[in-house]
């Protein structure tokens, strides 16, 4: 624009481009004010994920010195374990040669004992069965062991008639779990002693100590219980509901 242009300009012109450079003026500032809002915004946000990558950060170390801590107990925990399967295995040894050596002492001893209580319950048991109302007739000497093919079975004392027998198995102590194998052993009776095939067959445990209620067991399982009294003597207990094999 000339001077002779500029010249020409009238009030109201130059009024007009001092409104325009006014108004794009205050535009600019207005964006001004909207980039400043936005970068304070994205700097709280970049602040903020600052203090959560810190936070993380701090997390991950604090885990890493968790695993390491748990690393070095788990080291310590196996090489406890260690030990004590070591020193297990060493009492296990060392109880297995006292077992041995007490079986080698004593062994016999328990045999013997076992047939005094047999010899002891085999006269005790006639009379008491007698009195019963069951009419022994015959009573076996000893222990009656039976073999058919590869199965053996053993009663320790025997009684019986032409219609009816009885199987006793004696103990030293009885347990619950010696009930439950002569139970077991009763119920395949007759396919070993083939004679009894056709009679009655009653059971009976006789020991010189029931331990943890045995004996009331034996009686609920459908079993006579025999108990030492003096002078060689036992003592007679009925089933709750007699059981017949």
């Amino acid at each position: 624009m000339t001077f002779q242009q500029q010249a020409q300009l009238t009030w109201e012109d130059l009024k007009n481009i001092v409104l325009a450079t006014t108004k794009q003026v205050e535009e600019t500032g207005k964006q001004v004010k909207e980039t400043t809002k936005q970068v304070e915004k994205t700097t709280k946000q970049v602040e903020k994920t600052t203090k959560q990558v810190e936070k993380t950060t701090k997390q991950v170390e604090e885990t890493g010195k968790q695993v390491k801590e748990t690393t070095k107990q788990m080291k310590e925990t196996d090489r406890k374990l260690e030990n004590l399967f070591k020193e297990t295995d060493e009492r296990l040894d060392r109880t297995s040669k006292q077992i041995e050596e007490a079986n080698k002492r004593y062994g016999g001893f328990t045999n013997e004992f076992g047939k005094i209580v047999e010899d002891l319950c085999r006269p005790a048991a006639l009379k008491i069965f007698m009195k019963e109302g069951i009419d022994i007739v015959h009573t076996y000497e000893g222990s009656r062991r039976e073999r058919v093919g590869e199965e053996e079975m053993e009663v320790d004392v025997l009684l019986c008639n032409k219609t009816e027998a009885v199987a006793v198995e004696v103990k030293t102590t009885c347990y619950k779990k010696d009930v439950d194998y002569f139970l077991q052993k009763m119920k395949r009776f007759k396919g070993i002693f083939h004679e009894f095939e056709g009679k009655a067959v009653y059971a009976a445990v006789a020991a010189m100590r029931f331990a943890n209620g045995s004996d009331k067991y034996a009686r609920r399982k459908g079993l006579y219980v025999l108990s030492p009294l003096s002078d060689g003597m036992f003592s007679l207990e009925k089933p709750n509901n007699r059981e017949v094999f």
